[in-house]
């Protein structure tokens, strides 16, 4: 499997367990506790790292209504977000989640988010076995 499948395995993995936090937590727009990877932070600290931001969407049938809730949501984020501090990676269009490229900056920024964020992890490269 290629790096960009392997990192999309990733992502949707990630997604998974965002989607289990939810449907513990009540309906799918239900505001869940923001998660941060300890990874991210260290990583910050030194400097920037690439991650994977985890969007907070209400669940439809509707794959169009949903990929215009997934962009709304991009949108969103990236708006918010201190120029310079961040830049996009990834913007995908039928999972909620943008790969960025921040500073401890952007991650104090993405932590307020929390009407919109729902996770940031590492974005690493798993190697193939």
């Amino acid at each position: 499997m290629s790096s960009e499948g392997l990192s999309i395995v990733h992502a949707l993995a990630l997604l998974l367990a965002q989607v289990v936090v939810l449907t513990c937590c009540g309906s799918g727009v239900a505001q869940a506790e923001l998660v941060i990877d300890p990874n991210v932070r260290a990583l910050v600290q030194a400097g920037r790292a690439r991650v994977l931001v985890t969007l907070q969407v209400s669940e439809t049938a509707n794959e169009t209504l949903r990929e215009q809730a997934i962009h709304r949501a991009q949108d969103a984020v990236l708006a918010r977000l201190p120029y310079s501090h961040a830049s996009v990676v990834r913007r995908y269009t039928s999972i909620p989640m943008l790969a960025l490229d921040i500073d401890a900056t952007a991650l104090h920024a993405l932590e307020a988010m929390t009407d919109v964020v729902v996770a940031v992890t590492s974005d690493s490269r798993l190697k193939p076995q």
